[in-house]
Parts: structure tokens; sequence; C-alpha cells
């Protein structure tokens, strides 16, 4: 007995999908605006990236099982084989970044001995604080993040195949 794939996401999936998206905005924009501040000044937007990005990885760890365990729409098709494939790299390229992203900012916090400093205020901030890989997966996120949304769009207003109502409520 086969069960036919669901037409959209669930309200699950699509809280977990838009929660996901604004929780890495913010941290987007707290990395940026720590960017070339003096170390003692970055403690205080530190205080609010690093359990925001914990709470990101949290989520993604369950945004995983749910893949795993619950059923969700069968995958759509650009109408090409070539960008369905695109797609399907970048998806898998987001879920990848999604969880190093914080997994390397934890080694990061944890190689400088950030936690101490910014939770409890013991110590004052590294003045070589590097963001080494961590950097490197924001800045390649940045044009994922970026495809991901130009295909949404694509799909909805060229292709007009009312994609963006899967993931969003309703029936």
């Amino acid at each position: 007995m086969t069960t036919a794939s669901p037409k959209r996401y669930s309200p699950l999936w699509v809280t977990i999908h838009w929660l996901a998206a604004l929780l890495i905005f913010a941290e987007f924009y707290l990395g940026l605006t720590s960017v070339g501040l003096p170390p003692e000044s970055k403690a205080s937007i530190l205080r609010l990236h690093m359990p925001l990005g914990v709470t990101a990885l949290a989520l993604m760890l369950v945004r995983l099982y749910l893949r795993w365990r619950t059923p969700r729409p069968e995958d759509v098709t650009a109408g090409n084989a070539f960008l369905d494939r695109v797609g399907k790299v970048v998806h898998f390229a987001l879920y990848l970044v999604a969880f190093l992203l914080p997994l390397t900012g934890l080694a990061l916090s944890f190689r400088y001995g950030l936690p101490p400093i910014v939770f409890e205020g013991q110590g004052s901030m590294p003045t070589d604080l590097n963001p080494g890989l961590h950097g490197l997966l924001f800045a390649l996120s940045i044009p994922l993040i970026l495809l991901h949304i130009l295909a949404a769009l694509y799909h909805q207003f060229i292709r007009k195949d009312n994609l963006l109502a899967r993931m969003w409520y309703g029936k």
C-alpha cells in the first residue's frame, strides 16, 4: 500500500522553515554588526548571536528529523533537468551550511574561550578573534540563500505553479 505525497508542507514544517529563516537573517545581521567593532564592543552582540546560533542548530536538528520521519511533498520541477539538479544541490548545500555555521560558531567560541567572557563578564574579548571557517561559510551561504529565494520567485511568477503556497499555512 502506498501513500500519496501531500501537496503542501505541514504547519509544523512551515513554522520551522520560516522560523529558521528569521533566525538566520537575525544571525547574519548580528554577525555583520560586529564586524569592525573594537573587541570590547563585540561581547554585547555575541550575547545575542551565540544563543540564537545554538537555537538555529537545534531547529535544524528538528527539521532534519522531520525530513526523515514525516511525509512531505514531492520535489517540484523547474521544467529543466539541469535546473532540477541545481535545485537539489542548492537545498543540500543550504542544509549543510545551516548545520556547519552554528557548529563552526561553537568551535570558534570555545577556541577563543568566549562563553565566560560573553555571558559572565570574566576576562576580555580576544584581540585576534578571527571568524575563519565560520566567516567563509557565511559568505558561501549568501549566494545559496539568494538562489533559493530567486528559484521560489521563478516558480511563483514565471512558472506560475504556486510553489510558495506549499511552504505557507492553509489548505
